[in-house]
C-alpha cells in the first residue's frame, strides 16, 4: 500500500461537484449540517466567504473549509463578542468545515483549520466558530485543537428548529491589535 498524496489548497470552482458529492456523504454519515442539504452548491458558496480551502487526497477534493466575514447575527460572532467585549471586526468566522468520512483520521481536518487560522492572522483576525454539541467527533477535534469553549448557545434553523451548539475561539493573532 502506497501513501495517498494528502494536500491542502485554496479552493477551485472545479472542486464543487465533487465536494457537493462528499457533502452528501458527511449528510448522510453524521447529519451535518443540521440544517440540510436541498442545495449542496449553493450551501457551499458561503455568502460572507473571506477565502475557502480544499483537503485533497491523490488529487480528488474530500473536504473544505471556509473562511467567513463575522456579522452580529452569526450566533459564534455574537457569542464572541458577549464573552471579550470586542468586535465583530476583529473575528472571522471558521464554517463548513467537513472531511469525507473516509479519509478522517488522515489529519486533513487539522491542516485545513491550520491554512485557514494563517490566513486569519494575516487578516489580523481571531477565529470563532459553532459546533453542534451533538457532533461528538467534531467536538473532540476542536477541543484538542488549541481552541477555547467560550459558549453554549442555542442554534435556530429551518423555521423553529433548535440545536443545542457550543461556540469556540482560536486565541487572537500574536501582534494584532
Amino acid at each position: 500500500m502506497t501513501d495517498a498524496e494528502r494536500t491542502v489548497r485554496e479552493r477551485e470552482d472545479t472542486d464543487l461537484p465533487e465536494l457537493a458529492a462528499v457533502l452528501r456523504g458527511v449528510y448522510a454519515a453524521d447529519g451535518y449540517p443540521v440544517e440540510g442539504i436541498a442545495d449542496p452548491p449553493a450551501w457551499l458558496e458561503h455568502p460572507h466567504a473571506i477565502q475557502h480551502w480544499t483537503a485533497v487526497v491523490d488529487g480528488t477534493p474530500v473536504g473544505q473549509v471556509t473562511l467567513a466575514e463575522a456579522h452580529p447575527d452569526d450566533d459564534a460572532a455574537r457569542a464572541w463578542v458577549e464573552h471579550t467585549g470586542g468586535s465583530v471586526t476583529d473575528i472571522a468566522v471558521m464554517a463548513r468545515l467537513f472531511v469525507d468520512p473516509q479519509h478522517r483520521g488522515q489529519g486533513l481536518a487539522d491542516r485545513l483549520i491550520l491554512a485557514l487560522r494563517h490566513h486569519a492572522h494575516l487578516l489580523g483576525r481571531a477565529v470563532v466558530f459553532d459546533v453542534m454539541a451533538k457532533d461528538t467527533a467534531a467536538v473532540r477535534l476542536y477541543d484538542r485543537s488549541g481552541a477555547e469553549r467560550i459558549a453554549e448557545v442555542t442554534h435556530r434553523f429551518n423555521d423553529g428548529l433548535t440545536e443545542p451548539a457550543l461556540v469556540y475561539a482560536f486565541p487572537e493573532p500574536r501582534g494584532a491589535g
